[in-house]
């Protein structure tokens, strides 16, 4: 039986949801630092649904990009790297993948919880199951803001350790997810 060798580079689709979803990240945390001092006002409420727009965008693309990760292997870690540095790249990458998913989920619930619906786009409105709760929205509103603070810290550690793999170590680590090239 003829195998083919592993692919040495993440294909086109997992390299889209990846920059798709970084773009994306940016973008809802850039908002999240500019909408918590806006006072209340129709402004506020129209960037806090831009930012719940976003998170909910995420969210899609995250179960997406999981669906398409659990039937497409990535490619292998170079065997030089030290199994340390395997394992804390595993960790990484599953805490991140969590926190996909436990980030926007925390702010659609705290969103129901303080009884304000969830306009996507303004293209349809998320059903809201939950009764409003103000010590459940305060509790999750301060979940929410210390999980977007380490998912940030932990963003940028990811970035960090492509940039040390690329110009430090100088191997092929960030460039099997950078757009262009050959498996």
């Amino acid at each position: 039986m003829n195998r083919a060798a592993p692919a040495t580079r993440y294909g086109v689709l997992a390299q889209g949801f990846h920059w798709l979803i970084a773009v994306l990240f940016v973008i809802v945390v850039s908002i999240a630092w500019y909408m918590g001092d806006l006072p209340l006002g129709p402004e506020k409420i129209k960037v806090y649904n831009l930012h719940k727009s976003f998170g909910v965008t995420i969210l899609a693309l995250a179960l997406l990009r999981l669906a398409w990760r659990l039937t497409h292997r990535p490619p292998p870690l170079p065997p030089s790297m030290p199994d340390w540095e395997k394992k804390a790249a595993h960790g990484v990458h599953v805490l991140l993948y969590a926190l996909l998913f436990l980030q926007p989920t925390l702010g659609i619930v705290q969103s129901w919880y303080a009884g304000f619906p969830i306009s996507v786009f303004g293209l349809f409105v998320l059903p809201d199951p939950l009764a409003s709760n103000e010590a459940m929205k305060d509790l999750l509103g301060n979940v929410h803001t210390f999980i977007g603070w380490t998912f940030v810290w932990l963003v940028v550690a990811h970035i960090a350790a492509a940039l040390r793999h690329h110009f430090v170590l100088k191997d092929d680590i960030l460039r099997r997810m950078l757009p262009g090239g050959s498996s």
